[in-house]
């Protein structure tokens, strides 16, 4: 099955059960058991802070406490223990699943139906649908709960308006923000939650998670040596595992390996015919996976120089400085609707510059990825 998004949900994977269908919690036991053990001693911080990288189960444990504060008509819903599968048959339980809550309201970015894209922000003028939310009656019970997924997306003016309902916030609403990208976030913002940071899933985890999934939904896996590697470059992503299995993911991956070995030389024709295919708007997904492999390829090569001392630490500045550089181009590029073949070639181009100057990027022999 082709992996894609859902047009009602942004960053779903189709064919995937959306994060509040979830019934089961791969990993994250700790920051289940503290969010418990807040409510239990009547101390629950207004504001939580969920970070981690992408795809790792963020949305799936924020929608897990929305039903402890919403559906606390379970008489057991603290007494299981963290990762363990709750009670969905209860009414507000069922709600929550249908995203038809009264008093959950869910924050993220909107589709544009003139461009056939998702919003690139989450708008002022969606905060102020949740100061409509916060201004009303509670639906059902006291308490109300508010999910920005994600968090990251908030442009400055929703994220000052944001600020003031957490500087006051109302009684018996609980604030869960959802985070990629650490650094995003205004420190205003950050500075008024109670963090949780969530890390990628363990090997064994991982993959039990990944199967799960794949029972549940329409997606295909890939058996043997190819699955192994796509655990390994997933890094403990459920999310990136799933859409490593679509596309020319492995094949890019030994493209970029190939390209890497033989810096500082390149082939510009092999370049040029890349660039072309991931330009194609048809292979959005294979641009993106590209993308991350070749950032993760390089934070992975610096990190064995690092760790066996074959690398210079001026040189491996500067190659940590380039992997920066890629999160950020890729950013501006997605943003102002840049031509992505330009974007690649540019890119390769400052590859090959930073290895002229500094050499090949270091890799230990023992190296797997």
């Amino acid at each position: 099955m082709s992996v894609d998004l859902d047009k009602e949900n942004p960053d779903q994977l189709i064919g995937a059960p959306h994060p509040r269908q979830s019934t089961s919690l791969f990993g994250h036991q700790e920051a289940e058991f503290d969010f418990r053990q807040a409510m239990q001693a009547g101390k629950l911080h207004h504001a939580w802070l969920i970070q981690g990288r992408a795809g790792i189960g963020k949305a799936t444990l924020a929608y897990r406490f929305a039903q402890m504060i919403l559906a606390r008509e379970s008489p057991n819903i603290l007494d299981n223990s963290p990762g363990q599968a709750l009670d969905y048959s209860t009414t507000g339980a069922q709600l929550i699943q249908s995203n038809a809550h009264p008093n959950l309201l869910v924050l993220r970015r909107s589709w544009n139906s003139k461009t056939k894209k998702f919003r690139t922000t989450i708008s002022v003028d969606d905060v102020r649908e949740l100061q409509r939310f916060l201004g009303n009656t509670a639906g059902m019970g006291k308490w109300r709960v508010v999910i920005i997924d994600r968090a990251d997306d908030l442009n400055m003016n929703a994220a000052n308006a944001l600020l003031k309902m957490l500087e006051e916030p109302p009684a018996f609403c609980l604030f869960l923000l959802v985070s990629s990208e650490q650094g995003k976030l205004p420190t205003t913002i950050i500075s008024r939650c109670q963090k949780l940071r969530l890390q990628g899933l363990d090997t064994p985890t991982l993959q039990a998670c990944v199967s799960h999934i794949a029972e549940q939904s329409q997606i295909t896996l890939p058996t043997g040596e190819q699955l192994s590697v796509i655990f390994e470059l997933a890094e403990g992503s459920p999310r990136a595992a799933l859409e490593f299995t679509s596309g020319r993911t492995l094949e890019d991956y030994h493209e970029i390996r190939k390209i890497l070995d033989l810096l500082p030389r390149m082939d510009p024709q092999a370049i040029s015919a890349l660039a072309e295919r991931l330009s194609a708007r048809a292979g959005e997904q294979d641009y993106h996976n590209f993308l991350h492999l070749l950032s993760s390829q390089i934070a992975h090569r610096i990190r064995q120089g690092v760790l066996t001392g074959s690398g210079d630490k001026h040189k491996l500045a500067q190659w940590t400085q380039l992997w920066e550089t890629i999160t950020l181009k890729k950013n501006e590029t997605d943003l102002l609707n840049q031509d992505r073949g330009n974007f690649i070639l540019d890119l390769f181009a400052t590859i090959e510059e930073t290895a002229r100057c500094n050499g090949g990027l270091p890799i230990a022999p023992s190296d797997k990825l």
